[in-house]
């Protein structure tokens, strides 16, 4: 590939289960947040992997003012090595760990990798508590041009589309008056049946877990509490966006509930 296909590989969209989202400002009250998107490390290794190989590219890390990461990815074009460096504080969470990983994300950005997120309309979104900070309360859904060629979301259970004002008054339909005599009878929808997850979005859930120290075991027990399956990929799109976005709140609740139970 030259240098061209490479860019543009590089910048290609990625699916909604690549996307991981945090809250920004928020109003006074805390019921409402900005939605940031980020693409995950995870996501970012394989598409260094897709262009360039497993052997093709490499990253490091280093301490910058004892308070902040900076990383820098390096990829083997024509026989060369080139490095591109960004950073990132220490998160208040995780410290160094969130800080590595959020370095990383940055340098990708300069690759280009994840770069079109910056471009999404800011969005709004409900909150709820999450321990001592807040979390994102609703499924967000990536405009058209943000998703990968051919990608179409679940039609039944739809979230929000994630689009500005704008873009919403420009595309309302125009409603005309119903043709049909008021008493004739509508035709009857065709029911749909619940959509399940997809196998990334179930390993998705697993990774998020193990990162919250919640084990495969103790996953089971979880939606086997709330949603009734203790099979992973049985989950519904709606019941992986509410464990997704209210991990900690839904464990607290199982946790109590096994408590009181015993």
């Amino acid at each position: 590939m030259n240098a061209e296909q490479i860019a543009e590989q590089l910048k290609n969209p990625f699916p909604p289960d690549d996307i991981e989202w945090r809250v920004g400002s928020t109003t006074s009250d805390k019921s409402k947040g900005l939605a940031l998107a980020y693409i995950t490390n995870r996501a970012i290794q394989n598409r260094l992997d897709e262009v360039f190989g497993v052997f093709g590219w490499r990253n490091e890390f280093k301490e910058w003012k004892g308070v902040s990461q900076l990383c820098g990815i390096s990829v083997k074009f024509e026989g060369e090595w080139i490095t591109k460096w960004d950073g990132a504080d220490d998160s208040a969470t995780e410290a160094v760990k969130g800080g590595l990983s959020d370095s990383m994300k940055r340098a990708a950005y300069q690759w280009g990798i994840g770069r079109y997120l910056y471009k999404l309309p800011q969005k709004w979104v409900k909150l709820k508590p999450a321990g001592k900070s807040f979390a994102i309360d609703e499924t967000i859904q990536l405009p058209k041009w943000a998703l990968p060629k051919d990608y179409d979301y679940p039609t039944n259970n739809e979230p929000p589309n994630l689009q500005s004002n704008q873009q919403n008054e420009s595309t309302k339909a125009i409603v005309t008056p119903n043709a049909q005599k008021p008493n004739t009878p509508q035709p009857a929808k065709p029911q749909t049946q619940p959509t399940k997850i997809t196998a990334g979005q179930a390993k998705s859930l697993i990774t998020k877990c193990t990162k919250e120290g919640i084990t495969n075991e103790d996953l089971a027990g979880l939606i086997d509490w709330k949603y009734k399956t203790k099979v992973v990929e049985d989950l519904l799109i709606p019941d992986f966006a509410s464990i997704m976005n209210g991990l900690q709140t839904i464990w607290k609740e199982y946790v109590a509930s096994k408590n009181k139970a015993s």
